[in-house]
């Protein structure tokens, strides 16, 4: 099954925004970002851990990184960075954070709070959207 790049998907319960995470997880390779976005309690965390024990990490590891900014968890021979940019001020420029540590073109990166990124933009990746619902959140991928 391909994952529906473009489409806002429903969840009603977190059992199913963690299998959209395990779907998109098969869509991953080596070098990709993350860009992840969503008001406080959307599940940019939750996503992400979901992705990462889909891809046979340990999901116990995976902690949001709001008060470290960098979260690095191993993976095979590789390596996650999981970034939180929430607690930075305003617009995030390529001078005050080493964004070139955010990115390992052997593994993965994900990006918490990416609005507040400059003009930066991976060269390869993707843009995560997670909402709010009545019930449930709703996710919302797409290709860069």
């Amino acid at each position: 099954m391909t994952y529906p790049f473009g489409e806002t998907v429903e969840c009603l319960d977190e059992a199913s925004l963690a299998k959209q995470a395990e779907l998109f997880s098969s869509c991953l390779s080596d070098g990709d970002v993350c860009l992840m976005y969503g008001p406080i309690g959307a599940g940019k965390t939750f996503f992400t851990s979901n992705v990462f024990k889909a891809l046979g990490g340990k999901a116990e590891y995976v902690g949001s990184p709001t008060f470290t900014l960098v979260n690095v968890y191993p993976w095979q021979s590789k390596e996650v960075y999981h970034v939180d940019l929430y607690r930075l001020e305003g617009v995030v420029e390529q001078d005050d954070v080493s964004q070139d540590l955010w990115m390992y073109p052997e593994g993965l990166s994900f990006i918490e709070w990416a609005e507040r990124l400059d003009d930066w933009k991976p060269q390869q990746g993707y843009s995560i959207t997670l909402s709010h619902l009545d019930e449930g959140r709703s996710v919302k991928i797409e290709k860069l």
